[in-house]
């Protein structure tokens, strides 16, 4: 029997583990929320600059951390359709979003009206401005995963330091935020929107098969040595993201493919549901199908993920392939006014996108300059950060959309082209292929198989009888040789097999991506969390 001098010595220890994080966690408390003055003065600011509705219900705190909330790509549309529905059905909720784009409120609602078509209530909205931004700007040379997910702590730090709300919302991803997060208060429910998991089992593929790509350099790749200890890397940041991750209240995916990435990483796939990004389908469906120009359409971001050369690269493939659509070297460059005005001559690549930094403006140079070393820079044409009203003209009157990014995890803007009764081209991975452009016209054997005239009209009369029938809703690819074989395709295609494309391209997104969809979904999500939060209070109340 071990003597009483022991038993207080293994006691001591014992304390003592227990102590060490108790006291680390108040540590880290204090640093982080700051003093209850501090925040008592917070909530009196944000109290005093906004006015819900509060006639029925306590006012509650929603905490948005999307620290890009001015641009105007997919994310942001989620972000925004998803404040306008708090808006809409539980209008005591003060909207706070941590914003590291130095934008007043006033100024925010109405680039989100420009961008998106949505009306904010700046009433119920309150921007916290973040100073530490760069610290997920950054770009880091090297072991970036890590040190961008230590730079997303350090601004949730700022964040919930600024303004500690009654939950907490990520809508871009940070999921090494929710520790954190779940160690300032354990009643804070933790939301979280993921549009593409940090680290995927893809990319761990991809290093491991020694294949160069956005993720993996090639000096990494043609090294065996550096793919072992880049793999093991990888391996240590998946197991880190999956803890991270289970501190999770609720979350949802943007598609299928996120979603098994997810559930696979966080393990909580009774917690885990998808719910399409929002499009504003409405006025995109009233663009009539018929009479579009000779354009090829690009809607993405000007970030490197996208991979925008490729369809630089693919467009130039095209002209070299069919010199006829090709413009000599006399022709003038058209402006952009007489291709929305009247039909070009020649086919024309119009690359629209939003640019969040200096980066991103220097990578919409560089791809001016591609077009222009490919000798089709009179028929490239680079847009940045064009206002929605804009964007819907070229929707409206272009023929053909195109998308290259590999292993998308949704990609509204698909979606949006869609709607718009574009022919759409798409990346042949992930949510494209899972769940926007299913079924789809494919590449076999070099040649593009396509649906026959028969196939086309019968689907057309079924359309009229309002009788189901399924017939493809666009094209996938890979390779730059496989896109140009779909842009000569798209440009060509004619009759039944061009109406029963737009039409069941419209057909899909119109039912499964509408932003009612969006709002229904989401509300079934978030619901539960808000009345989660009214037994808490009403559990304070009768202590």
């Amino acid at each position: 029997m071990p003597s009483l001098e022991t038993l207080i010595h293994y006691g001591f220890l014992a304390g003592l583990a227990l102590a060490v994080p108790m006291l680390f966690t108040l540590g880290v408390r204090v640093l982080v929320l700051g003093t209850q003055a501090h925040q008592d003065s917070a909530r009196s600011a944000a109290a005093a600059a906004t006015h819900p509705d509060t006639s029925n219900h306590p006012v509650y705190y929603a905490g948005f951390f999307h620290p890009y909330p001015n641009a105007g790509g997919g994310g942001e549309r989620v972000l925004w359709t998803m404040i306008k529905a708090i808006q809409d059905k539980y209008p005591f909720v003060v909207c706070v979003v941590y914003s590291g784009d130095r934008i007043a409120r006033d100024d925010l609602v109405r680039s989100v009206q420009s961008k998106f078509g949505l009306a904010i209530r700046a009433e119920s909205l309150y921007v916290v401005d973040l100073q530490w931004r760069s610290w997920v700007d950054h770009k880091y040379p090297r072991l970036t995963l890590l040190l961008q997910s230590i730079g997303s702590i350090l601004l949730a730090a700022e964040a919930v330091h600024r303004f500690a709300p009654d939950m907490f919302i990520d809508t871009v991803g940070y999921a090494f935020t929710y520790p954190l997060v779940a160690m300032l208060s354990a009643r804070m429910p933790i939301i979280s929107y993921t549009h593409y998991p940090t680290i995927s089992s893809d990319m761990q593929t991809m290093v491991s098969s020694r294949e160069s790509g956005f993720n993996n350099d090639p000096r990494i790749a043609r090294s065996p040595a550096l793919s072992n200890l880049k793999s093991a890397y990888y391996l240590a940041m998946a197991h880190a993201y999956a803890f991270a991750g289970s501190f999770a209240s609720i979350v949802m995916t943007n598609s299928s493919w996120t979603h098994d990435h997810i559930v696979k990483l966080f393990d909580m796939p009774r917690m885990t549901k998808v719910v399409y990004p929002p499009c504003d389908t409405t006025a995109l469906a009233r663009f009539p199908l018929d009479n579009r120009r000779n354009i090829v359409m690009s809607l993405a971001q000007f970030r490197p993920e996208k991979n925008h050369r490729l369809q630089i690269e693919a467009f130039a493939k095209f002209l070299d392939e069919h010199p006829q659509h090709k413009a000599p070297p006399a022709a003038a460059k058209p402006a952009l006014a007489d291709i929305l005005s009247s039909d070009p001559e020649f086919p024309q690549l119009v690359m629209l996108g939003g640019a969040r930094n200096l980066d991103d403006e220097a990578r919409a140079e560089s791809l001016r300059q591609l077009a222009k070393s490919l000798g089709i820079e009179r028929q490239v044409h680079v847009v940045v950060n064009a206002p929605w009203s804009q964007v819907l003209k070229w929707l409206e009157r272009s023929s053909l959309g195109i998308h290259t990014m590999r292993d998308e995890h949704f990609g509204i803007n698909i979606v949006e082209m869609m709607a718009a009764g574009l022919l759409t081209i798409a990346h042949d991975s992930a949510g494209p292929k899972l769940d926007i452009i299913t079924p789809a016209i494919h590449a076999v054997n070099g040649e593009v198989a396509a649906p026959s005239e028969r196939d086309a009209s019968a689907y057309l009369a079924a359309q009229e009888q309002g009788e189901a029938a399924e017939f493809p809703v666009g094209m996938v690819a890979t390779t730059a040789d496989e896109f140009a074989q779909m842009i000569a395709f798209g440009l060509g295609v004619a009759g039944p097999v061009e109406q029963a494309l737009r039409t069941a391209a419209r057909a899909a997104a119109t039912t499964k991506f509408s932003e009612a969809a969006f709002c229904t979904a989401f509300y079934r999500r978030f619901g539960p969390v808000v009345r989660w939060l009214d037994i808490q209070n009403s559990d304070n109340d009768e202590e």
